[in-house]
């Protein structure tokens, strides 16, 4: 037998080539932005985390000072201002109004404030 002569259609046309390539390039791309974009809203779910985390550390420090032991007052946690105001709503409880400023995500430039109402009251009972 002799050798068989390869057959001249073998192989890819230099159009499926490009097709091929074209292609890749487009889904390589595709891939880039969707994991540009979980990085961005990684980064802008690890804020929200941070400011609920500094929002509650501020109340529980509120709710541990306990009834009739809390005043008007503010701090600062990371750069970001909370204040507090209390309010008498009877001789046996009180309304503590926490207010949170932060930043939007959307706008950087432009602030938003939080509002958390915490109520005290005495425990004993009479």
């Amino acid at each position: 037998m002799s050798p068989s002569i390869s057959n001249p259609r073998e192989g890819f046309s230099l159009v499926e080539v490009l097709v091929a390539m074209t292609l890749l390039a487009f889904v390589m791309m595709s891939m880039g932005a969707a994991a540009s974009l979980s990085l961005s809203q990684m980064a802008k779910a690890r804020q929200d985390l941070q400011y609920s985390a500094d929002v509650q550390q501020v109340t529980d420090s509120l709710v541990a000072r306990g009834w009739n032991k809390v005043t008007d007052g503010s701090a600062t946690i990371r750069g970001r201002a909370v204040t507090w105001t209390v309010a008498t709503l009877n001789p046996k409880s009180q309304l503590v109004t926490v207010v949170a400023k932060r930043r939007g995500q959307a706008n950087p430039n432009k602030m938003y404030s939080d509002t958390v109402s915490l109520y005290l009251a005495d425990i004993k009972v009479q």
